[in-house]
């Protein structure tokens, strides 16, 4: 493996637990920062599911081809 491969692979592992950590972090229901910009904590919660569950995903697929990368072996 080379080193250019193995660097990318650990920076989209580091990148994408990072997303993973914020759309966390920003979500109404299991995060850290509750959104008090709504009337209620259930509309907070059903503006944002669609957003976390997406950018949940989407970081997840990063983690995965970092993981992925760091596991290939030089051919």
């Amino acid at each position: 493996m080379t080193r250019d491969t193995k660097r990318s692979g650990f920076s989209l592992l580091i990148v994408g637990s990072l997303g993973v950590m914020f759309f966390w972090a920003t979500d109404p229901r299991f995060g850290m920062f509750a959104s008090e910009a709504t009337g209620s904590p259930a509309d907070a919660i059903r503006d944002a599911a669609v957003g976390t569950y997406v950018g949940l995903v989407g970081s997840g697929i990063v983690v995965l081809i970092g993981l992925w990368l760091l596991a290939k072996r030089a051919a």
